[in-house]
């Protein structure tokens, strides 16, 4: 409701889904491994877009950029609209006020914001000056009633609204304009660090302002937008979205006429950029696509690193994993260094295991919270499973508890060999200290809905998508559960079923600090009760691996940075 220059934000609900989860369902068609023969590929950097200066750029041309799907919902902040197709093509497109660079620092995005302070006393206050000059592609200007109406929609005070999360909106007491209608004054009734994040992307007020234009204004359009690019074609046939250059943009114009998002299947999109047919697109780690691309003429692979990462997630509720010291016993049977080795062997190099879950190791603040329970040791693996009631009377059989085998169901999607591949080994390794475990295909469109958020499942392994704000994009994932309306627990995104009230405390401790070095040691804190409580185990972080003309220039593997779609383009011709 809105009185005057300010909308006070209604009082919240618990939200069922976190923001993280469905980008997880994206991640999947990338979060493959490889037990194949070496090669040589390049050290991943802090980023590899080939960078160059607008100078060198030349004017025109398009880019037919490869994807592995074809959303319908465009409202990125809906239930079924976070996905990675959907992020990329957005940024070309939607407002965002802050912007990141190579290490993950985040800096205001001129083009929409020209300044930022904050205040905390007696309560946070965020104030964003807007760009005057910024307008949707309608012709009205971005003001403080979009912000406004956004935060309102997305504090999660009214349930018609099919909202992805609630974190950090659901802290919001109020957004007022401040000096004009181009000022944003926020007032959070409780600290939150990540403010940063938030607003990203923006969306037009008439389809945040009600549960209907939100749920379906972006539903197979994208009606209003607000970037260099706009949008020229969706032709869900072809299954490409064409942008062109917005000619009404007010900042340094698009040096490109088009890019092209073409969907294809992982495998259809090697043979594309081979025949011409793609200009550059996300590489598997499949060693199979790497050996067809990398020697492709005019073209190159872009590699760095990224806050993404691999691991193996045990569901606490199955009735074996309902005991930490199974889980344990399942972490230390696992050789972490075997699988991160069959994972990069034909890239010629891998990264070192992890020991995080929210840092990476190129990133501040990483600690390896590990301890005891991060090595390889399938001898005290073993005593805690006898400890646990799990015996057999030789070495090598499947151990049993009153009757009952220690058998445990590990699903992979159908169609990646290499994740399977993957699930082989360490059901190898498991069978060693008596586990048994026993490989589940499943279709990959079923995987997450069928299987793992359900809790349908013992083991699985996916690809966590991170970026630069650890917590308050994967909160849900490792929060407790709350009470349902039924009474019943509801883990939101946490699919493995595991909490505690120490690691809640900890992990909003870190939003709620605004010193960054507490931030990090309540970082450290979760991730280290979330070993003791024997909650996912991580394995690698994951590289951006993009293959790339190579007279492409401010484009490819980007890691913590966003990319200036603008300055994306064809070097020019000395």
């Amino acid at each position: 409701m809105t009185f005057g220059g300010q909308v006070r934000i209604g009082k919240r609900r618990a939200i069922p889904a976190g923001a993280f989860l469905l980008a997880l369902v994206t991640a999947l068609a990338g979060c493959q491994t490889t037990v194949s023969g070496p090669s040589a590929a390049p050290e991943p950097a802090t980023a590899s877009i080939n960078a160059a200066d607008r100078a060198r750029i030349a004017d025109g041309g398009t880019v037919t950029w490869g994807v592995n799907d074809f959303p319908t919902q465009w409202n990125p902040h809906h239930q079924a609209g976070n996905l990675t197709t959907a992020h990329t093509v957005l940024k070309a497109l939607l407002p965002a006020p802050f912007r990141t660079d190579e290490q993950g620092r985040a800096h205001p995005d001129p083009d929409y914001v020209t300044d930022v302070s904050v205040t905390t006393e007696p309560e946070q206050v965020v104030t964003l000056t807007l760009n005057p000059e910024a307008r949707w592609s309608t012709g009205k200007p971005i003001t403080w009633r979009d912000y406004a109406a956004m935060a309102e929609a997305l504090s999660g005070a009214d349930p018609d609204y099919q909202v992805l999360g609630a974190v950090g909106y659901d802290r919001i007491s109020e957004v007022s304009a401040g000096e004009d209608r181009y000022q944003v004054v926020i007032t959070f009734d409780r600290p939150f660090a990540d403010y940063r994040a938030l607003f990203s992307p923006l969306l037009p007020a008439e389809y945040t302002g009600t549960a209907e234009a939100f749920n379906a204004g972006y539903l197979e359009q994208i009606p209003v937008t607000a970037g260099p690019f706009e949008v020229e074609e969706i032709d869900p046939t072809a299954q490409t979205v064409t942008l062109r250059r917005d000619g009404d943009w007010w900042g340094q114009p698009a040096k490109l006429d088009r890019i092209v998002f073409r969907a294809l299947a992982p495998e259809a999109l090697d043979a594309a950029f081979l025949d011409g047919g793609v200009d550059l697109y996300a590489l598997s780690l499949d060693s199979g696509s790497y050996e067809r691309v990398r020697s492709a003429p005019d073209s190159e692979i872009r590699t760095a690193l990224a806050p993404d990462y691999r691991h193996i997630t045990l569901n606490g509720q199955s009735p074996i994993l309902r005991d930490v010291d199974v889980r344990h016993a399942i972490f230390l049977g696992i050789d972490r260094e075997v699988v991160t080795d069959a994972a990069f062997r034909a890239l010629g190099w891998r990264p070192e295991v992890l020991g995080n879950r929210f840092l990476m190791p190129d990133q501040p603040g990483y600690t390896d919270n590990s301890g005891e329970w991060g090595g390889y040791d399938p001898e005290r693996a073993a005593r805690l499973l006898e400890e646990a009631g799990w015996t057999a009377e030789e070495p090598g059989e499947v151990r049993t508890r009153d009757g009952e085998p220690l058998t445990l169901r590990f699903v992979v999607p159908q169609g990646y060999a290499p994740a399977h591949d993957e699930a082989e080994l360490v059901q190898a390794m498991l069978a060693e200290i008596g586990v048994e475990i026993e490989i589940k295909s499943v279709p990959g469109n079923q995987l997450f809905g069928g299987y793992v958020q359900p809790g349908n499942y013992d083991l699985v392994a996916f690809v966590n998508s991170g970026g630069g704000f650890p917590v308050s994009e994967s909160l849900y994932q490792w929060a407790d559960a709350v009470d349902g309306p039924d009474g019943e627990p509801q883990w939101r995104a946490n699919v493995g079923r595991i909490g505690a009230k120490e690691i809640d405390e900890a992990l909003f401790g870190a939003l709620e600090t605004l010193d960054a070095d507490t931030a990090v040691e309540r970082i450290n804190e979760a991730d280290r009760l979330l070993w003791e409580a024997g909650h996912t185990l991580p394995l690698y972080q994951r590289p951006q691996v993009y293959a790339v003309r190579d007279a492409l220039a401010n484009v490819g593997a980007y890691g913590l940075g966003t990319l200036d779609y603008a300055d994306i383009g064809y070097l020019a011709e000395d």
